[in-house]
């Protein structure tokens, strides 16, 4: 039982049935939830591909003036793990289960998230989105931190010193509150085990930069999401930022924006259509277009491009920074 008085199943059943839903024809919605090998295979395998050529590209600038705009490419790039943590983590992207969990445990390592409590975590998300004191996931607290926002996590300073605290915490077999809250009991040796090889990596590779006195290892793996994160910081934000926070509607708690599909297809796997979903999790990616014309008709007018959104959120929350209750009001 966690401390808001149930276990994580009752937690997750009791929300379930609050939440608004949408009316969608029974059948329909049966074939949207189907998963698809295809796309999924052809979107990682490019998406990969494409990470390999562009860290390759940066390790041949290093060393010379080039390296910049080369390894800001691939860490831009690379931070886009974190949709692939996301999307893999939902089991949805493939149909095989061996698959869906392979690519999860390589996009977590990647982004630098223990894979077991940010599982169980993102379900807890899912479950009571944006309601204050619940969620662990809130990006936009109440009142907004302006310095920590917009200038903070665009090198993800607070997430990776807390998710560091956090492995370090769970390898030496401390419970951190989230862990108490949100991870199944029979799921806290898996954790623990994990965080521990995370913390051994990390000491491996620090230990063999120092060995070859080179800096550049470290600039593949785990760096790229610090010097990598600004647009995605912002992309990112635009998910709830400036929304309403304790709702049981995701139209008001939750944003849907209209982008190109090498942006919303590629990199951010549809994460755009956010309203979507967050009403219906288990539906792919892919499908999530076709759900958006099913019902948009019943949502908020998406914003027409991601500099739109910007442009929406970014006052509501420098105005939420000095009046917690101010929020976007959606039509719909």
């Amino acid at each position: 039982m966690n401390k808001y008085g149930y276990n994580n199943i009752e937690f997750h059943n009791e929300s379930v049935k609050k939440w608004w839903r949408p009316k969608i024809d029974k059948e329909i919605l049966k074939e949207l939830h189907k998963k698809r090998e295809l796309p999924a295979i052809l979107n990682t395998f490019i998406y990969f591909s494409l990470l390999i050529i562009f860290g390759y590209l940066a390790y041949l600038s290093w060393g010379t003036w080039y390296a910049i705009p080369a390894f800001l490419l691939y860490g831009t790039f690379y931070s886009f793990t974190n949709a692939r943590w996301h999307e893999y983590g939902h089991k949805t992207f493939f149909k095989s289960k061996f698959l869906n969990n392979l690519f999860y445990e390589i996009s977590s390592f990647l982004h630098y998230l223990e894979s077991v409590s940010w599982r169980w975590s993102h379900h807890h998300h899912h479950s009571r989105t944006i309601h204050q004191g619940v969620d662990y996931e809130i990006q936009v607290t109440r009142p907004a931190k302006l310095f920590s926002l917009f200038f903070l996590e665009c090198f993800k300073c607070s997430l990776l010193w807390n998710e560091f605290k956090k492995i370090f915490l769970h390898s030496l077999g401390i419970m951190t509150p989230l862990a108490l809250d949100c991870v199944p009991e029979n799921q806290r040796t898996a954790m623990i085990w994990n965080s521990r090889f995370l913390m051994f990596t990390k000491i491996f590779l620090i230990s063999w930069a120092f060995y070859i006195n080179s800096f550049l290892p470290l600039m593949f793996i785990f760096t790229p999401n610090i010097y990598g994160s600004i647009f995605l910081q912002f992309l990112v934000m635009t998910q709830h930022g400036g929304l309403r926070a304790d709702s049981w509607d995701h139209r008001e708690s939750t944003r849907t924006f209209y982008t190109n599909p090498i942006l919303g297809w590629l990199c951010y796997l549809n994460m755009q259509y956010h309203i979507e979903h967050h009403i219906f999790p288990q539906i792919p990616f892919y499908n999530l277009p076709k759900l958006h014309n099913l019902i948009k008709d019943q949502m908020p007018k998406p914003n027409p491009n991601f500099l739109n959104a910007l442009v929406e959120m970014i006052p509501a929350i420098i105005k939420q920074s000095k009046n917690p209750e101010y929020f976007i009001k959606k039509v719909f």
